[in-house]
């Protein structure tokens, strides 16, 4: 873009609509965007100083690198030349006469010599097109060269803009040089390129310009002259240098002093060239030479987390691309002068220039971390600020100058700087997908000044979807007095619904007393750009530039844990009934009679049909009949699980296969294998009320009684007209371990999500693991959530521990607007304790716990078997038969007499595998 007048600088656009919500979180925000300029303050600014300046200093002009009385520094005169100075404005009209003969300079003679002003000119002539030495010959009606009225003229435009901006512009004794292409030799020192030196002829510094500037690109016979005048004009602040000797000035070319300045010469020079465009009326003949200045934008923003005053060899382009930094400076200060003051704080104070700005932020009252801080979000938007009056959240992020569109373009190709995602080329980030259940750590390494960007991208559907598929995103890091870190808030542009697209954000959000940053509402389309920068700037170039460190930045996207309120306290366990409840009489008569039906087994789950009918779920059970004496013959079929289905008083025994080869509900997949069966429920599903069963797959991999573990969860569906086959077996979730411990429906629940019990098994100390999936399918593992004590993931690996001492088996009820647990305890092995424990979310913490009941059959003085091998467990509630605060809690009993012989403890004695009942009002 080019402007050839001088500009205001547009006004802050208007704020963006935000919901309440992102209001409401604006409001609590302690920091505010970079602060409000105050009045500047001379006593300040005189007073700030670097300990870091103090191996920056004077040039000792007594050194080993003395300047030498040498031919580069030889005068230059009107008499010397024999030849009268014209005005720089005539250029174009004044008599010409330069290349009436040759001057000898610095061991080269120039064909062509013109006085114009405050500079003379020395440059040669092209003798034909192809040359690659000299300017063209073409000329204009007075004889002079045009591409030399065009340096003249661009030389003439930017004096008079500098003096305008209140730069020192004057030559003192003697006019300065611009020598247009040094003797072959010395040229080939600079590579070719512009350099201006701090010393030469006139004991002044010197412009020297390749032998034909406009050679690659003619736009530089005007661009060039005004960023190399910028530098003599810099010479004037940093005037310890003159006595620099020719002779080593490629080595003091490549020190530190020298890059630690040049990066602030070179960034201010691209920024006070564009000013020279615009306070002075010029029109190039190619307009695009009012946008060079601009070019080197993406190795700045291209690579964003070096060092902000980082400098390579001469001509490099790193030292150009932070002219950026000239521009927001001023505009953060409200200052016109704020860049010059920095080159006068050099000039009184032998600063560096890093110090230097930072003095120039302190007397305006700016906040440097801060400043910083805008400064990134300003170069990651690309845009104008946004907000409003103060105080304003984003305050300081963005430019009002319209340049800012020219930038961009200029980013425009590079690979490190697309458009990717949001939809616009930008600086140089990280870009993530981010889902419900991410909880990743991401690194940076960032150098003094630097920044580095995150995208964080929300993933449709992926979330809550009881609330929009949203879930909460939180990014911390440790705490560091050397970072500073924000978050915006958008959409990528063309995105669906009305979150802001980039680059206008819907808010800024910022990390708390704990240095998290959290946004609650984080769902497609929304991206999340993490902003961090480094504060504590180096005043040595050299020494800034690799001095990386790494910042770790810890991501979580979960579904926010409900917290609800509710009146909980002790539990009282009262009326306890342990003998003739029902339906215990019932299991044991239907023992007894049956010829081929259920005659012990554990477990023990209940489900209530829609017909009304009580469905009872068992793991291994032995079939009958019984022998006339109450044994059970050694031929009994013993299968590992089946379906009891209560029809009022009426039992009858669901199983696989047939009477005369019965199989479990669930058998064997393979050899070795077998399935145990956790909780059921009805599911409905379309329309269509199913019965889903969870079954976990074991696996034996030796001959010993314990030589069996774990291998996989599975969901069996039934068609409740047909409880005896599976219309479908569904692989669940089983990196976590055993799932199905309980299940809390959604029909009981009170929030639309069905709860999953399991376990995180061990020989004590048995711990409690929480899922939940949204409606009543077990089998939409896709949007199986699990629980941690930070909120929902989607990733089963990170499922958290809740509440220790849980048992295999248990059960969650829903009670008086509180949720129960009933459980053995195992915090030691095979206790006889059932503890209840209260929460008032499905998802707990389960406090308050209460015994409700000791098992008595357990061990040698367990009542009636006085039986070491007896042990109890799996005790749950069923509030399938259970009313009011009155519970029906079941538990089973089993011995560790494995054997499968006539004298095996299951076989003499038969009540001893089946379940017991017990009642009890809670209190």
């Amino acid at each position: 873009m080019l402007v050839i007048q001088p500009t205001q600088a547009a006004p802050p656009e208007p704020a963006p609509e935000t919901t309440s919500h992102a209001e409401a979180e604006t409001e609590e925000l302690q920091q505010q965007g970079v602060p409000e300029p105050q009045p500047f303050d001379q006593a300040a600014f005189d007073a700030f100083s670097d300990d870091g300046d103090a191996e920056f200093g004077p040039y000792e002009a007594g050194s080993a690198r003395a300047a030498e009385n040498g031919a580069v520094r030889q005068e230059i005169t009107a008499e010397s030349l024999d030849m009268e100075p014209f005005a720089m404005e005539d250029a174009a009209t004044a008599a010409a006469d330069d290349c009436a003969s040759s001057y000898n300079y610095n061991f080269h003679d120039y064909e062509c010599q013109a006085f114009a002003g405050d500079f003379v000119f020395l440059y040669d002539v092209k003798d034909n097109p192809g040359d690659t030495r000299g300017v063209p010959a073409a000329a204009g009606a007075n004889g002079r060269p045009t591409a030399v009225v065009d340096m003249i003229n661009a030389i003439a435009e930017a004096q008079a803009a500098y003096r305008q901006m209140g730069y020192d512009v004057d030559p003192g004794s003697g006019p300065w040089a611009v020598i247009v292409g040094l003797n072959d030799t010395q040229e080939g020192w600079f590579n070719g390129g512009a350099f201006t030196l701090p010393f030469g002829a006139n004991s002044q510094p010197m412009i020297i310009l390749p032998s034909d500037p406009g050679l690659n690109d003619s736009d530089n016979y005007d661009y060039l002259p005004r960023h190399e005048f910028f530098h003599i004009v810099q010479y004037q602040y940093w005037d310890d240098t003159g006595d620099i000797g020719w002779a080593y000035v490629r080595d003091w070319m490549g020190g530190s002093d020298f890059k630690t300045m040049n990066w602030w010469m070179e960034s201010t020079a691209e920024w006070a060239t564009l000013m020279s465009y615009r306070l002075q009326p010029y029109d190039p003949r190619n307009p695009t030479a009012a946008m060079m200045y601009a070019h080197a934008i993406p190795e700045h923003l291209g690579d964003p987390g070096r060092a902000l005053n980082a400098a390579e060899a001469l001509g490099s382009s790193r030292q150009y691309s932070t002219f950026t930094l000239a521009f927001y400076l001023n505009e953060q200060t409200g200052s016109v002068s704020a860049v010059r003051k920095t080159w006068e704080h050099i000039r009184d104070h032998d600063s560096t220039p890093i110090t230097a700005i930072k003095a120039v932020l302190t007397a305006y009252g700016l906040d440097i971390p801060s400043t910083l801080l805008g400064y990134s979000v300003a170069n990651y938007r690309l845009a104008a600020e946004q907000g409003g009056a103060p105080p304003n959240p984003m305050a300081g992020y963005g430019y009002n100058d319209t340049e800012r569109d020219l930038w961009r373009d200029f980013l425009m190709g590079d690979s490190r700087t697309d458009d990717h995602l949001l939809g616009e080329y930008r600086p140089y980030r990280t870009t993530r997908a981010v889902p419900m259940g991410t909880q990743e750590t991401y690194a940076a390494d960032i150098e003094p000044g630097g920044s580095a960007y995150f995208d964080f991208s929300a993933v449709q559907n992926s979330g809550d979807p009881a609330d929009g598929y949203q879930s909460r995103l939180t990014i911390s890091t440790e705490d560091r007095d050397d970072l500073e870190y924000v978050a915006m808030v958008w959409s990528a542009q063309g995105s669906p619904g009305s979150l802001s697209e980039y680059p206008t954000a819907a808010r800024a959000v910022y990390p708390d007393a704990n240095n998290t940053i959290s946004v609650t509402d984080y769902a497609y389309p929304m991206v999340v750009t993490l902003i961090a920068t480094r504060t504590d700037l180096q005043t040595n170039s050299v020494e800034a530039d690799g001095d990386g460190r790494e910042y770790r930045f810890r991501v979580r996207a979960l579904v926010p844990l409900d917290h609800p309120s509710c009146n909980l306290s002790n539990l009282t366990v009262s009326n306890l009934q342990d003998d003739g409840v029902a339906p215990e009489q019932q299991f044991l008569d239907y023992a007894e009679s049956t010829p081929d039906g259920w005659t012990g087994g554990d477990s023990t789950y209940s489900v209530r049909l829609p017909d009304g009918d009580l469905l009872w779920l068992f793991s291994d059970t032995f079939l009958g009949p019984l022998n006339s004496d109450g044994t059970r013959p050694v031929t009994a079929p013993l299968i590992n699980s089946t379906f009891v289905r209560q029809d009022g008083s009426g039992l009858s025994t669901i199983q696989g296969g047939t009477a005369a080869n019965p199989e479990a509900i669930m058998p064997p997949p393979e050899a070795n294998h077998w399935y145990w069966l956790g909780d059921g429920m009805i599911s409905r599903q379309n329309g269509t009320d199913y019965l889903q069963v969870i079954f976990q797959e074991y696996l034996r991999f030796g001959s010993g009684d314990w030589d069996w573990r774990f291998d996989q969860n599975v969901v069996a569906t039934f068609s409740l007209s047909n409880l005896k086959d599976p219309i479908s077996v569904e692989a669940l979730p089983s990196q976590a371990g055993a799932w199905g411990s309980a299940l809390l429906p959604a029909s009981q629940s009170g929030d639309g999500y069905t709860y999953i019990y399991g376990i995180a098994d061990a020989p004590t100390n048995k711990k409690q693991r929480i899922a939940r999936v949204h409606g009543s399918d077990l089998g939409a593992t896709g949007k199986w959530q699990y629980w941690t004590a930070d909120g929902w993931t989607a990733y089963e690996s990170d499922t958290g521990i809740g509440l220790n001492g849980i048992a295999n088996e248990y059960s969650v009820t829903k009670w008086n607007n509180q949720y129960v647990l009933v459980t053995q305890d195992s915090t030691l092995a095979f206790n006889n304790q059932v503890f209840a424990y209260t929460s008032c979310s499905p998802a707990g913490p389960f406090t308050n716990q209460s015994l409700v009941y000791a098992m008595p059959e357990t061990g040698m003085f367990g009542e009636p078997y006085h039986d070491e091998r007896i042990f109890a467990y799996n005790a749950h509630l069923h509030p399938t038969i259970s009313s009011g605060n009155r519970f029906v809690m079941s538990y089973n009993v089993n011995t560790f007499d494995s054997r499968m012989t006539a004298e095996g403890s299951h076989y003499t004695d038969p009540s001893i595998y089946k379940p017991r009942f017990i009642s009890f009002t809670l209190n």
